[in-house]
This record gives structure tokens, C-alpha cells and sequence, in this order.
């Protein structure tokens, strides 16, 4: 939500665009984290891998920073996605054996 800030985006497309995508993704981890959706992992690798193709899906591979912003931060996302999924399955075993 803070790259526009940080990397000086021009507003337009791109300004909006990486603070939406940056809400949705606090959104779907806050969800996790309050145990209110245990699927939040697939959420998170779907918007990382979003995020990484967003460049070539808008055409701004122009801009350098945003390229290299989206990209980098849609790994990130997708890793956190699949610890967060892996996360989910144990929270999910540790439930059926406690009950």
C-alpha cells in the first residue's frame, strides 16, 4: 500500500492500483490471522501471482520500479501464501485432535 509513497508513482493506474491490490492483501491476511478464513493462503498466492503479472497484463514494464515492486513483492506474497497454507492444514489437525 505504501510503494506509490515510496517509489514516487505518477497517479493514475498504477497509484490506485498497487493500493488496492496492498488493502486486499492486508484484508485476506488480517482474515487469517482472526481465524476467520483458514483458505487464506490460496488467496494470497492468487494475489501474488497477480501481483507478479500485473506488469505485463497493464503493459508498465516501462517502469522500472513498479516492474520491479511487483514483482519482488508477489514472491514474497506467494511464499507467505504457501507458509500460510501450510499453517491453515496444521491448525486444522491440531483442531480434530484436541476435540
Amino acid at each position: 500500500m505504501g510503494a506509490p509513497f515510496v517509489w514516487g508513482y505518477p497517479f493514475g493506474f498504477l497509484w490506485w492500483h498497487s493500493v488496492v491490490l496492498g488493502g486486499a492483501i492486508l484484508v485476506v491476511t488480517i482474515s487469517f490471522n482472526l481465524g476467520i478464513n483458514r483458505i487464506s493462503g490460496w488467496g494470497l498466492i492468487a494475489l501474488g501471482a497477480y501481483s507478479m503479472l500485473s506488469p505485463f497484463i497493464h503493459a508498465y514494464l516501462s517502469n522500472a520500479q513498479a516492474l520491479f515492486n511487483d514483482l519482488m513483492f508477489g514472491i514474497v506474497t506467494v511464499g507467505t501464501g504457501v507458509a500460510m497454507g501450510g499453517a491453515g492444514i496444521e491448525h486444522s489437525d491440531e483442531a480434530r485432535s484436541t476435540a
